[in-house]
């Protein structure tokens, strides 16, 4: 929750930043701009041209997103919802809904977000339903709803099924493992080192020797050979987060299921690592005075991933300093 030096408004924001519209602009226009002329000046019987009809919806939508994914800021007081939104080229728009006008508040998972959030749902006595920015601290989105609905005088929301809510008495990242998963992985690593040595045959057959000998089959082997080490990995790992200790589950190369658990006394520092430039997510990552890293099995924006790690220092009741957030 973003509270302002006023306690007594909560403020959301939702935005992209001119960093990522920049990059998604400019991916947009890389595809327009080489990969489609490219494909059309290298068709060959006509089949690479399927591609250059995916490839301009993708770039049109990357350039849309980047000039028209709004901004919007709810300031939450007493008196009522202070809306504001902005797109890029557009002018700031400001809506302010009376208490009079608020008929309820609930709270709402996002759909198809990645990763998980929730939004606040306000009710208008019109029958509408405005939408909040997402909620920032993953870890108490019932608190929040809670706050803001005695802030503005309504009943109390139902609370919402969330596996990272700090009342709960145990916290769950990623999900569980099991030795069917892990058996299935490495039966799939042969069939896809089979498929990598299509493209060498194919190479083969049509005559490209230099191409399958000298690119092809070492690319071929070193795709194998990455996902046969790899395998156990593919099916992820399951953090129990409990008051005292952490259990991290992870399944060895024969498929079984090795757990470890970490008490306060083994953490050296608990971190935020570095956004990814893709997604601008996060992972969590756990540094043990051995020198031995987990990191957390899922991802999280930078506010829910700075949410969750204060959880963990609070359930392992390490000092509020453990580590530091970088950048």
């Amino acid at each position: 929750m973003d509270m302002a030096a006023n306690t007594d408004e909560v403020r959301l924001r939702k935005g992209v930043s001119l960093r990522e519209r920049l990059l998604w602009a400019a991916s947009g226009a890389v595809l327009l701009l080489i990969l489609v002329p490219g494909l059309m000046t290298w068709a060959w019987d006509g089949r690479p041209l399927l591609v250059a009809l995916w490839a301009v919806p993708l770039g049109l939508f990357l350039i849309g997103v980047a000039a028209l994914e709004p901004n919007v800021a709810w300031i939450i007081t007493p008196d009522g919802i202070a809306i504001g939104e902005q797109r890029p080229l557009g002018r700031l728009h400001k809506r302010m809904i009376g208490l009079h006008d608020i008929a309820g508040v609930s709270v709402r998972r996002n759909r198809f977000s990645y990763p998980a959030s929730f939004s606040l749902a306000c009710m208008l006595a019109s029958g509408n339903i405005l939408i909040s920015p997402p909620l920032p601290d993953i870890t108490r989105v019932n608190e929040t709803a809670e706050t803001v609905a005695a802030m503005l005088g309504l009943p109390a929301a139902a609370p919402v099924d969330n596996p990272l809510d700090a009342n709960n008495p145990v916290i769950r990242l990623g999900s569980p493992l099991t030795p069917v998963l892990g058996r299935v992985i490495p039966a799939i690593v042969p069939a896809s080192a089979v498929l990598c040595t299509v493209p060498f045959l194919v190479a083969l057959w049509i005559g490209e020797t230099e191409l399958a000998l000298g690119l092809l089959l070492p690319l071929g082997l070193f795709v194998a050979f990455t996902l046969y080490r790899n395998a156990h990995r593919l099916s992820g790992a399951f953090w129990i987060v409990r008051h005292g200790e952490i259990r991290i589950e992870r399944l060895t190369l024969s498929g079984a299921v090795a757990a470890e658990t970490i008490r306060p006394a083994d953490v050296a520092a608990i971190e935020v690592d570095k956004p990814d430039r893709k997604g601008r997510t996060c992972t969590i990552s756990i540094r043990l005075h051995t020198g031995q890293t987990f990191r957390s099995p899922t991802r999280y924006d930078e506010s829910g991933a700075s949410a969750v790690r204060a959880e963990i220092i609070r359930r392992l009741d390490a000092p509020p300093d453990t580590g530091t957030l970088t950048r």
